[in-house]
């Protein structure tokens, strides 16, 4: 009952949030749900047989993806899956449905299928309920994929707030085993959104020891896209101070170099290690200052 207990807040997000700006998000739902999916709906006599006929063609997809379904079936399988999970979204009156039931029944057993369920509801929903349905599915044994939906619609809607959920994602919760979670989030919630928190975040992973190494990477390289000013001087401090990441500390030169070329050669020519002490780091330097046009050493 953990989602449908937390709906509760529903209320509480009209008091304290509203609906500000965030990251892309649009505005029309037709764009969303899309032609194919409103032909499907309308094969079916009425609303009740549709919304019937569709949650099986769901489900089974789902099932068939979770269990025994070939390499060469997946990529159908997921369509058909996205297909019919959009369709119920076009019946008339699908924002009534009980999307928050569907998606307590299936995201352990199956959480393809109560992913696109989010997707689809978010979509439906006005902003206040997305917030209050998605705040019920953001808590760390919910399978990865339905969370990352989740801070999507966070920062679609409202972005102080997806700033606070994020933290406590990144930061505060333990990793699992292989954590993949982190790095999804990198890539896919934060690598899309253009808003200023965002930079705030992705300066914080990169420089948090304990965090994945390829969020970490991925965090640096965003930071070098998006040509931040604030970047420079402290990867230069991760550059001088990470200890155990290799490719983190070459991540976080080369966007120096991007960024702000008189530091980044400041440090290919003062901060040369020791040949003999890291071989592979003065190797790399060595390519690096050949590059810039810089003394290369013998």
């Amino acid at each position: 009952m953990h989602i449908l207990c937390q709906l509760g807040l529903f209320g509480l997000f009209s008091l304290f949030f509203g609906t500000s700006s965030g990251c892309t998000r649009s505005a029309d739902n037709s764009t969303y749900f899309g032609p194919e999916a409103r032909q499907l709906a309308a094969q079916f006599p009425t609303p009740e047989a549709a919304k019937e006929s569709l949650l099986v063609r769901a489900r089974t997809a789902a099932v068939r993806l979770h269990t025994d379904a070939t390499a060469e079936e997946l990529p159908h399988l997921r369509q058909e899956l996205e297909i019919s999970v959009r369709a119920l979204g076009t019946i008339e009156n699908a924002a009534e449905f009980p999307w928050a039931d569907w998606i307590e029944e299936s995201r352990f057993t199956l959480p393809e299928l109560a992913e696109q369920q989010l997707l689809a509801a978010t979509h439906l929903l006005p902003a206040e309920e997305s917030l209050a349905l998605c705040t019920s599915c953001d808590f760390r044994e919910m399978p990865a994929k339905i969370r990352i939906v989740a801070h999507q619609t966070f920062w679609q809607l409202e972005p102080n707030f997806a700033y606070a959920r994020g933290r406590i994602l990144l930061f505060r919760e333990s990793t699992r085993a292989r954590d993949l979670l982190r790095p999804m989030y990198v890539e896919k919630v934060l690598l899309p959104c253009n808003h200023p928190l965002v930079e705030e975040l992705l300066l914080d992973i990169a420089t948090e020891d304990s965090m994945s190494p390829r969020a970490r990477n991925l965090a640096v390289r965003a930071l070098g896209d998006r040509k931040s000013k604030d970047a420079p001087p402290i990867l230069e401090s991760l550059w001088d101070t990470e200890a155990t990441n290799f490719l983190v500390r070459k991540e976080a030169l080369l966007v120096i170099l991007k960024l702000d070329p008189e530091r980044g050669h400041h440090i290919l020519l003062d901060k040369m290690p020791s040949r003999e002490i890291e071989p592979g780091t003065w190797q790399f330097m060595k390519i690096l200052r050949q590059q810039e046009g810089l003394p290369v050493p013998e």
